[in-house]
């Protein structure tokens, strides 16, 4: 059975009363960082489901969940950035 994109979903879960948060997920990036930290902590960051369907769900301290907003430049810092690009790949 396939699932629609719209089906692959994301999920977090946590609460007040626990230290640790569930994240349920198909994105293929977010798994691919949440199995690497698999690997790298392996006391704080563990795999505790697999639906069978691409959907893996991965346990870890909900402390380390953060909700940051994209970095608002102004143009100087634009305009620098593009600079830094342009010397970078030689484009004028």
């Amino acid at each position: 059975m396939r699932l629609s994109n719209y089906e692959k979903e994301s999920v977090i879960n946590f609460n007040e009363a626990e230290k640790a948060a569930s994240i349920y997920t198909h994105n293929p990036a977010l798994i691919r960082q949440l199995t690497a930290l698999c690997s790298s902590h392996p006391k704080q960051v563990r795999q505790t489901g697999d639906n069978g369907y691409g959907g893996l769900t991965f346990e870890l301290p909900k402390k380390w969940l953060k909700v940051s907003p994209p970095r608002v430049l102004s143009e100087a810092q634009k305009e620098v950035l593009a600079e830094m690009n342009r010397k970078r790949w030689g484009k004028t």
